[in-house]
């Protein structure tokens, strides 16, 4: 019978979280293999399939330099904001060069994962068409926007009503062109949805909670989240970073209230980020008619707190996703029962367990793959440690069994932000690890071998 730490490692998910966390642990000499639901890899980027929540119009709103993974950069003649097809492709030529591919079944669902005992003694992946198999560990990088989190209005709605996850296209699954159309949500999706539907509906209205921030893709020719990246690599404080990136936007775009809107009830940047270079110039041109709350659907018309009242057609709901992980018992992640979110370490190692981590759990404020990379990393260096070093697995331990550093920005208290992270320091804090987890490493490799 096979120890645990002769088993391979399983990483449930072949898309971007998924391929960089197979990369990784075989990089650095541990062995595993990757289980994907659908027919080949992408994950949320491959468009049409079962569990994919891009639109046919859907592009990055991060540059390609900070999306792309550390170690495979993506083509210099590409445009800044690739497309869904151009990230598929990124990410099939990533597994093709690292050889990936043979490493990961396609196909094969994962419906349960469970301990095969206490800390250490692995775990069992019940998935279709095979049976249980034991593993030494498992990465869950499946993503997380799995279940539509619906908006509670009251009453019912008789015309048609649909959730950004099912939104494929101006006729897919329905025809909106010459339909009245209100898009409920505030942020990316919702944003992408309302200037899409403005070009093809006879009527697209915008319905948000509160005021927010716009960001244009391109400030002065260059990316926005580039020109922010270079403030934050020159440390400077947070305050002179909102009066550039103010006047920043002041000059591209203009602030919302210069059309009209809401101001926000809240400073910049405390707010996941709304990158669209359209959406105001629509609002200007009367082709987007801002909306509040809704507070009551009464058959076909929808009825708003601000005491308005509009019939519509079709109502598409972007308010994002609850966060869940369908194949195991979140409790096992340190979930409580309130909301079922995982409680981990920098939301990615389990404070307890050696043997399982959830790559790709963060909605950063910037590009996430290169961060998913030195997730990766990390959780390649314990698997590692708790294999061969086991005072280097014993100091990752007690780190993150110590309290996290705090997010240097204060988030809007939301289900939007469960997830929210400041790339930067995040992403440095991460580095921070690896470094010091590769360094106890190395010590360990130089050690004498001492032969029986």
């Amino acid at each position: 019978m096979h120890s645990p730490a002769d088993l391979p490692w399983c990483v449930i998910g072949a898309g971007p979280s998924g391929l960089t966390a197979l990369k990784h642990l075989h990089a650095a000499g541990v062995a595993a293999e990757c289980l994907e639901r659908e027919t080949g890899i992408g994950g949320n980027w491959r468009f049409g399939s079962g569990t994919s929540r891009v639109f046919a119009s859907t592009r990055l709103i991060s540059s390609r330099r900070l999306t792309e993974y550390g170690d495979f950069r993506m083509p210099a003649d590409w445009p800044a904001y690739p497309d869904h097809r151009q990230c598929l492709a990124y990410l099939q030529a990533y597994a093709a060069e690292f050889g990936l591919a043979e490493h990961v079944a396609t196909g094969v669902a994962v419906e349960r994962i469970e301990p095969a005992g206490p800390p250490g003694a692995g775990w069992i992946v019940h998935a279709t068409g095979r049976p249980p198999r034991s593993y030494a560990g498992v990465v869950i990088a499946s993503g997380h926007n799995h279940v539509p989190r619906w908006p509670e209005i009251p009453g019912a709605f008789t015309g048609d009503l649909l959730h950004a996850a099912d939104y494929k296209s101006p006729t897919e699954p329905l025809a909106i062109a010459g339909r009245r159309v209100l898009v409920i949500g505030g942020g990316n999706s919702g944003c992408d949805l309302a200037v899409e539907c403005s070009r093809h509906a006879a009527l697209t209205a915008h319905s948000t909670r509160r005021g927010y921030f716009v960001v244009p893709r391109f400030i002065v020719g260059r990316p926005a989240d580039l020109r922010g990246e270079r403030l934050l690599k020159m440390h400077a404080p947070l305050w002179l970073r909102r009066l550039v990136a103010l006047r920043g936007i002041a000059g591209t775009i203009g602030l919302p209230w210069s059309h009209g809107l809401l101001r926000p009830d809240h400073r910049l940047f405390e707010t996941h980020p709304v990158v669209n270079a359209d959406l105001l110039g629509r609002i200007d041109a009367n082709a987007i008619r801002p909306a509040g709350d809704v507070a009551a659907f009464a058959g076909a018309s929808v009825l708003f707190r601000d005491g308005g009242r509009q019939d519509f057609d079709v109502v598409i709901c972007a308010t994002g996703y609850h966060t869940t992980l369908p194949f195991i018992d979140c409790r096992l992640l340190g979930a409580t029962t309130a909301d079922g979110t995982p409680r981990l370490f920098m939301n990615l190692l389990h404070p307890d367990r050696d043997d399982v981590a959830v790559v790709g759990l963060i909605q950063p404020d910037s590009g996430q793959w290169g961060i998913t990379g030195v997730q990766a990393r990390l959780v390649a260096g314990m698997a590692s440690a708790t294999r061969w070093a086991p005072r280097a697995a014993a100091w990752l331990y007690a780190r993150r069994r110590r309290p996290g550093r705090r997010s240097p920005i204060r988030y809007v208290d939301s289900p939007r932000h469960t997830l929210e992270v400041e790339h930067f320091a995040y992403r440095r804090e991460l580095e921070r690890l690896v470094t010091a987890l590769d360094r106890r490493l190395r010590a360990w490799r130089a050690q004498p071998t001492v032969e029986a």
